[in-house]
């Protein structure tokens, strides 16, 4: 259990935030509550107003702030109000530069962030400001990615409806599809496929968020049908898009604003 005391961030933020950043996406403000979800990057929460409430396969945590490998299916529940999320884009930032600044562990899931206080302190400034949270969640300086790697990974964020297939690649690349799919892996701590549905979820939302039909960002990202990315939203972030996007949050896009096609 976290001995840190938590400061009212319900009174000096002015309205729930979320953002997008080339390596990260952030979310400071109440608990959405999300069913069980598993995304496909790793992920942090701490809790800003009181502890945690983590539930996994093997049981409940409570714990101050929490890290969640990729693909890790969980729930994270506020006991008491607003809460930091953050998602890592594992080409930008691997998930141990995380895991490691974590000062327990139960299983797979880290505990207690070795920063824990000063992401508190942060994320109660009136205006949140998402370099600095990041820089404070993160340890030590980004270590090299195998330069096919980050290359594919650069390509998939700039545009992420392309259909890119797995043996196509590792035929460019003179690999075999096994053998690529597993350095792929090994780099980003999460599937080829995943990374590609991550970065068209990212897409969808940030053009919806920018005033464009939900229904028609999801297709121009590279999602088969609506349902398909209602499908894939709520499996990755464990509740509907148009739930989250009705919240009353205020969207910093930052410089990372994906023109519709």
């Amino acid at each position: 259990m976290s001995t840190i005391a938590r400061s009212p961030i319900r009174d000096s933020v002015r309205m729930p935030t979320a953002w997008t950043r080339p390596g990260h996406i952030g979310y400071v403000g109440p608990d959405l509550r999300p069913d069980t979800h598993a995304p496909p990057v790793a992920m942090l929460t701490v809790g800003l107003d009181g502890p945690l409430i983590v539930h996994t396969s093997r049981g409940l945590i409570r714990t101050g702030s929490s890290f969640t490998p990729a693909r890790t299916a969980h729930r994270v529940v506020a006991t008491e109000g607003w809460i930091l999320v953050l998602f890592i884009d594992p080409s930008s930032a691997p998930a141990t530069m995380i895991a490691d600044e974590m000062t327990d562990a139960a299983g797979t899931f880290g505990l207690r962030h070795r920063c824990e206080r000063e992401l508190v302190e942060l994320c109660g400034e009136p205006v949140v400001d998402p370099e600095r949270i990041y820089q404070r969640a993160i340890a030590g300086p980004h270590l090299p990615t195998d330069p096919r790697i980050a290359r594919l990974t650069a390509t998939i964020r700039d545009q992420p409806s392309d259909a890119l297939r797995a043996d196509q690649i590792a035929a460019n690349l003179g690999l075999s599809t096994g053998h690529f799919l597993h350095l792929f892996t090994q780099h980003c701590g999460t599937t080829f496929r995943g990374y590609q549905r991550w970065n068209r979820m990212v897409s969808a939302i940030t053009n919806a968020v920018n005033g464009h039909d939900l229904t028609r960002s999801a297709i121009d990202a590279g999602f088969a049908t609506p349902s398909h990315f209602s499908e894939s939203f709520r499996a990755m972030i464990g509740l509907p898009a148009t739930k989250m996007l009705g919240a009353g949050i205020h969207f910093d896009l930052g410089p990372r604003i994906i023109a519709p096609r």
